[in-house]
């Protein structure tokens, strides 16, 4: 009897070890895959994180305060009959179209920025606690 249940359980022995294989495999995959992928906060802790959040938040307000009142702005052409002050006007135009655009993008920078800490904080939250990282990338199988 002993010498039957060492034969039955040689397929169960095969398939755990295919088993863990593939999982380990799959684990070593997928973290070159999380590693590999660009997160410039990466290394900055939880706390730098939320600091840095609180900042690009007050920044993006007072950008885009200084932004509704530049772009709230009509800029008004004024004609000009001489060549040299119809040059003139079309500089001061341009600097002042270039003014809105300006503030304009450094807003979107910065919600950008904004952006890319909300999404690092929800990789890290998702991954917490460490069990759900391990089991995510053992169990995770195709492109990741």
């Amino acid at each position: 009897m002993a010498a039957g249940s060492s034969e039955s359980r040689g397929p169960i022995v095969l398939v755990l070890v295919v088993l863990v294989a593939a999982g380990g495999w799959n684990f070593i995959r997928n973290t070159r895959v999380d590693n590999a992928e660009m997160r410039i906060y990466r290394g900055y802790s939880d706390a730098e994180l939320e600091q840095l959040v609180s900042g690009y938040e007050s920044e993006v307000d007072e950008r885009t305060a200084a932004y509704r009142q530049v772009a709230d702005r009509d800029i008004v052409v004024r004609d000009r009959a001489m060549l040299g002050d119809q040059v003139d006007e079309f500089e001061r135009v341009q600097r002042l179209s270039q003014r809105r655009k300006d503030v304009a993008g450094q807003v979107t920078d910065n919600q950008i920025s904004l952006e890319q800490i909300e999404i690092e904080q929800r990789k890290r939250v998702a991954d917490r606690p460490i069990y759900k990282m391990i089991f995510r990338r053992l169990l995770t199988f195709g492109p990741a």
